[in-house]
C-alpha cells in the first residue's frame, strides 16, 4: 500500500470518528422546537401526570436577606408535600397543601402552623418571607411549562430549548435540561422579579 493511500484511509477515519461523535452529541440534545421537543406536547402530557417528584437544592435571596438548603417536592394532583431542610438557618419541617388548606410540620411531627381557605400557601408564605411568591404557579414553573391559569411569553435558544417564561412579573429562567424517565426535565430553575430571587436545583427527577 502506497503512503499516499495510508494517509487518505487514516484522514477518512479521522472524519468517520468526528461525525460519529457529532452524529452523537445531536441525537442526545434535540435542535429545534417541534421536531426534537414539541414544548406544546411536553406540556400537555407533563400536566397530566398523576405525580411527580423533584429532590434538590433551593436558594433564595430577598434584599440583605437570604438563604439555601435542600428540599423534597411531592406533588399528587393538587396535593403537594413539601420537605425543607436548612433555609434560612431552620431545621428541617414538612409542607402539606392544597387549594383549601396548608399544614407546616416540624421534625419532631408537631404542628407548627396551619391556614385555611383558597389563599393559604399564599399567606403562609408572606408571613414568613415578608414578601408575596407564587407557589402555586411554582409547581408548573418547576416543569418547565407555563401555570396554565395565566397568559405567558415564552423564549427559546438557537438550538431549540427553553431559555425563559414570564408570568405575572415574574421571569423564570431554565440553565440545562436533563433527561429522566424519558421527559426532558429543567435542572436548574432561577425565578425573579424585582423583590426577590429563588434559584432551584433539581439533582433526581421521579414519575
Amino acid at each position: 500500500m502506497s503512503m499516499a493511500m495510508s494517509v487518505a484511509i487514516s484522514v477518512a477515519r479521522g472524519w468517520l470518528l468526528v461525525a460519529m461523535v457529532v452524529l452523537t452529541g445531536c441525537a442526545s440534545r434535540p435542535t429545534v422546537p417541534g421536531t426534537g421537543i414539541d414544548w406544546t406536547q411536553r406540556a400537555e402530557i407533563l400536566l397530566q401526570l398523576p405525580g411527580w417528584e423533584a429532590n434538590g437544592r433551593i436558594g433564595v435571596k430577598s434584599g440583605a436577606q437570604g438563604g439555601q438548603g435542600n428540599i423534597r417536592w411531592v406533588q399528587k394532583g393538587g396535593d403537594a408535600r413539601i420537605g425543607l431542610r436548612g433555609p434560612f438557618g431552620v431545621g428541617a419541617y414538612r409542607i402539606d397543601w392544597n387549594d383549601g388548606n396548608l399544614v407546616v410540620t416540624g421534625k419532631a411531627g408537631e404542628v407548627t402552623m396551619a391556614y385555611a381557605g383558597p389563599d393559604a400557601v399564599e399567606r403562609f408564605l408572606t408571613d414568613q418571607l415578608g414578601w408575596s411568591f407564587p407557589a402555586r404557579s411554582t409547581r408548573y414553573w418547576i416543569l418547565g411549562v407555563a401555570d396554565p391559569r395565566f397568559s405567558s411569553h415564552t423564549e427559546f435558544d438557537a438550538g431549540g430549548w427553553l431559555v425563559s417564561l414570564e408570568q405575572n412579573g415574574w421571569v423564570v429562567s431554565y440553565d440545562r435540561f436533563v433527561e429522566a424517565q424519558d421527559y426532558w426535565m429543567p435542572r436548574k430553575i432561577v425565578m425573579e422579579n424585582e423583590r426577590a430571587r429563588v434559584k432551584l436545583i433539581v439533582d433526581q427527577w421521579r414519575f
